[in-house]
Parts: C-alpha cells; structure tokens; sequence
C-alpha cells in the first residue's frame, strides 16, 4: 500500500510542479510608495491571487480657530487579499501582466494610529480602523513605476464613533526588482 502510494505521488510530481509554476501573479513582489511614504509586500497564494501587507504614513494638517493649528505624521497598516480578474484579457489585448498589472477585487482591512509619530496634531482616539472591500487598479510601467488606484464601501470606527463611508486610496512608486 505504501509503495503505490509513493508511485501515485512520483506519477502525479509534475503535474503538481507545472500547477506552482503556472501563476499569473508574482510569487514575490516589493514595492516602494513615494506618494505617502511606505512599503507594499504582495505574496503570491494562487494563479491569480495575492496575500498583501502595506505599511506606510499619513500626513494631516489642521487650522481652527476654536482647536488651533497643527500638523501630524501617523503610521497606517493595512492587509489585503487581492483577486486579480482580468489577466486572459490583458493577455488577449497583447498587454503586460507582469508585476501585477491588472485589475482587482480586495477586501481590505487597516489600522491607523491617533497619535502622532512627529507633529502635535494627536486625536481623542488611540487608534482609527477601517474594514471594507475595494476595487483596485495596479499599474506597472516598464522601468517599474507603479501606479494603484483604490475605491470602495467600507467601514470606518475608533474607541468613540463609527460610521460608513468610502474608502480611496491613490499609491505612486517602485515596484524593487533584481533585474530592469
């Protein structure tokens, strides 16, 4: 029993092989946001879906009469589970996929601190969150620019208050690669 097994395994190797190799997204994919500054870590789970981890900053400015004027610098971490849809027809149109290039569908959860890393501008509440669902659009140029555009319901909520609203998020940088 153990022996036939073994057979069934060696016999179905390389079918599971050409299955790993056979993704339309990136095993690995690093980049560097410029826009609001901070690093985006997308991890590739199947053919055409990604584990994603950004950690970045933020950046808020008020002047008030009544609170006085201050600025502050936050950090912010949010996870996602992108599902890319259209790569057979990037493909179909003879455009790039590589690096992602694609459109998706992500629920989306992120957590931002109230108080803040540089600046005197801190907020009642310890922290701000956020869980919803986007639909994103990622864009890599050939010398690795990246382009992402991000929109979609979500629900927003503090230690005080929540509330829905619409999630946005607009990202400039660099996909890091070994190779240009």
């Amino acid at each position: 029993m153990k022996i036939s097994n073994f057979f069934a395994f060696l016999f179905f190797l390389p079918v599971l092989l050409c299955a790993q190799t056979n993704k339309n997204v990136e095993d690995h994919q690093f980049t560097v946001n410029v826009l609001l500054p901070g690093v985006v870590y997308e991890y590739g789970i199947s053919q055409n879906s990604t584990l994603t981890a950004e950690a970045t900053m933020s950046f808020a400015y008020r002047n008030s009469d009544f609170f006085g004027s201050g600025f502050g610098v936050y950090p912010i971490g949010k996870l996602q589970y992108r599902h890319y849809y259209n790569f057979q027809r990037r493909l179909d149109l003879d455009k790039k996929i590589s690096e992602n290039t694609a459109n998706y569908i992500a629920p989306t959860i992120g957590l931002q601190g109230g108080n803040a890393i540089l600046g005197d501008l801190d907020y009642s509440s310890d922290f701000f969150a956020v869980a919803g669902a986007v639909y994103g659009l990622q864009r890599v140029g050939e010398k690795g620019l990246s382009f992402r555009f991000e929109v979609g319901p979500a629900y927003f909520f503090d230690e005080f208050d929540d509330d829905f609203g619409l999630f946005v998020a607009i990202k400039l940088g660099w996909v890091v690669r070994k190779n240009r």
